[in-house]
């Protein structure tokens, strides 16, 4: 059993939301290039498929770099419950995904 690190309690949090954010923007752009959904984000749906990916990894590029960043040391619970939110809100999101993701392959 590994000991979690003590010294960055946000990161298992920020990792998270860097793996959630990038399946979105991948598998929305797979969806939206097929056909089968549109964005549902009202800021992004103007924008064509793959500014929508470019976007969605250039922030989880941004969230990884808060790794290396004395931010993921943080311990005030404000911040872990907002990571929290955020990875409730975009695991719902993935659930989303995987109702339409087998028409992809219709």
């Amino acid at each position: 059993m590994s000991i979690p690190d003590q010294r960055a309690p946000l990161k298992k949090y920020i990792w998270l939301l860097i793996v959630l954010n990038a399946l979105d923007g991948i598998l929305t752009y797979f969806g939206m290039t097929r056909g089968i959904v549109e964005e549902g984000n009202p800021l992004l749906s103007s924008f064509a498929p793959f500014t929508i990916l470019g976007i969605k990894l250039f922030l989880s590029l941004c969230l990884f770099g808060l790794l290396f960043t004395t931010f993921a040391g943080i311990r005030a619970p404000v911040w872990r419950y907002t990571f929290i939110g955020a990875n409730v809100l975009y695991s719902m999101i993935f659930a989303l995904h995987l109702f339409w993701l087998p028409l992809l392959f219709i």
